[in-house]
């Protein structure tokens, strides 16, 4: 019951990646025929990619996983600026206090380096105002980056309103990039993070409206270590690695041909899964959180984060006065695998986001008391009836 935090790879999906990690293991940088046939598995994986997120193959690239996919879409706008002879300290960025941390220590850095950014607060469900972001934008903003699915509290952004915000938004009069002879005016690129989204989520571009969206294979059921970044063609990204000049210039490093084979696969797998899958853990979901208010006590019991715009398999409560350590060791004992926070964080402070939801003095005891459910593919209902009934008995050591 810890799904947010990693997918088991998918048999089908395995099955598909072990020919390129033995028989056909070329390099798809080399012109020969094993070579060849590596460079034809990444470019048709590249494709049933792009044509799942109504995108333009051109506009996929692969890279390790979702921290370094974040990485590329921030650091690469800014190094395409500095290029065009902007500084760091005339951009000015926007994120929210919720998202992961792949994305916000990278906007604590460009701080560091002089940057503007405006960390936008969410309201007590966890789900971001787009009027709020409205009003941090300023002339000089370059680029907002918003989650579409928070990987603790699950809560679900509305990509798509933000998405309107920024194209109504006045062009950018104070930042030019050079074109040949001319000057073209820029808007705010929008960047997304949708790791936990495919599973359960539309992912096409063309309906969020989104210029940057990463992607993780191990959240969707695929393999570790492999993940892509969507980039929008006429979005100018520069290049954080350097080298041999792989994913058009933007991506140094031999491909990783096995796993984003394995990649493209389980995305399929996910997008045909989603509808079905969704409305069975939704009802898992609500099953599961009736009966631990009813057998902990609805009193006890604080949900974290909305209830309807919310992805089917997560579950977050805090239980004020529990110690979140000790009762996550007790359920690793009785064989449930759960999480107290976002599992690339460490272990002290409780967690930031269900402190951003506010509530008053509360917050603070509810981030120190969070226990984060996320269910999975073989999730069943006699699972969520042995996860309440060893909760139940956790909880009771409180009383």
């Amino acid at each position: 019951m810890d799904n947010a935090a990693t997918t088991p790879v998918d048999r089908a999906v395995l099955k598909v990646m072990l020919p390129y990690l033995q028989g056909k293991f070329g390099n798809p940088s080399s012109i020969h025929v094993e070579g060849a046939e590596a460079k034809k598995a990444l470019e048709f994986s590249r494709k049933k990619i792009a044509l799942i997120l109504q995108a333009h193959s051109d506009e996929i690239i692969f890279t390790s996983g979702g921290t370094e996919s974040n990485n590329l879409a921030i650091f690469g706008v800014v190094r395409a600026l500095e290029k065009t002879g902007t500084p760091i300290s005339k951009m000015h960025f926007i994120t929210s206090l919720i998202e992961h941390s792949s994305v916000l220590e990278c906007f604590r850095e460009l701080e560091e380096l002089g940057a503007k950014v405006d960390y936008a607060p969410v309201k007590e469900n966890g789900v971001i105002d787009p009027r709020v972001i409205a009003k941090l934008l300023k002339p000089e903003t370059v680029l907002v980056s918003i989650g579409y699915a928070n990987n603790e509290i699950g809560t679900i952004q509305p990509i798509r309103e933000i998405s309107k915000v920024l194209r109504n938004f006045p062009e950018n009069k104070n930042l030019k990039t050079e074109i040949g002879s001319r000057s073209e005016k820029r808007r705010p690129v929008f960047h997304c993070d949708a790791s936990q989204a495919p599973l359960y989520l539309d992912c096409m571009v063309t309906r969020l409206g989104v210029d940057l969206m990463t992607l993780d294979g191990h959240k969707m059921y695929g393999p570790k270590g492999v993940g892509f970044l969507y980039v929008k063609r006429g979005t100018r990204l520069s290049p954080i690695l350097h080298g041999g000049g792989q994913e058009r210039g933007t991506r140094s490093t031999t491909e990783n041909v096995s796993g984003i084979v394995g990649l493209a696969h389980a995305f399929e797998i996910a997008a045909a899964k989603r509808k079905k899958e969704s409305a069975r853990l939704a009802k898992l979901r609500d099953y599961c959180y009736s009966n631990i208010l009813q057998n902990i006590g609805i009193e006890r019991v604080v949900v974290n984060g909305d209830l309807k715009d919310r992805l089917p398999n997560n579950i977050n409560i805090s239980i004020p006065g529990l110690d979140t350590e000790f009762a996550v060791l007790k359920l690793d004992a009785a064989g449930i695998a759960c999480s107290t926070k976002s599992s690339c964080l460490g272990s002290d402070g409780g967690s930031y986001v269900v402190r951003a939801l506010g509530r008053g003095g509360s917050a603070e005891t509810r981030a120190l008391s969070t226990l984060r459910f996320t269910f999975g593919r073989d999730t069943t209902k006699n699972d969520v009836n042995y996860l309440v009934k060893v909760l139940t008995k956790i909880a009771a050591r409180l009383i």
